[in-house]
């Protein structure tokens, strides 16, 4: 498995846990929808060190804001 495939899969791992729709997860992440189906589709990402952190961060996901973004909002 080459690093973009790992991505894929880690962003996807994250993605479900969070229960975010592809559109949530970009706009939590701050990067485009379209950016972010690259990335679950295998394309690679220029900052993968920078994207991982930001899944990790408990900052981007506060209360308020994950259940906005899982209403639709």
């Amino acid at each position: 498995m080459n690093e973009n495939e790992k991505l894929a899969q880690d962003v996807k791992a994250w993605r479900a846990k969070e229960g975010f729709t592809a559109e949530a997860a970009a706009k939590v992440l701050g990067i485009p929808k379209r950016t972010f189906e690259g990335i679950e589709q295998g394309r690679g990402f220029p900052y993968p060190v920078l994207l991982r952190a930001a899944m990790k961060s408990e900052d981007l996901l506060q209360k308020p804001l994950r259940e906005d973004l899982q209403r639709g909002e």
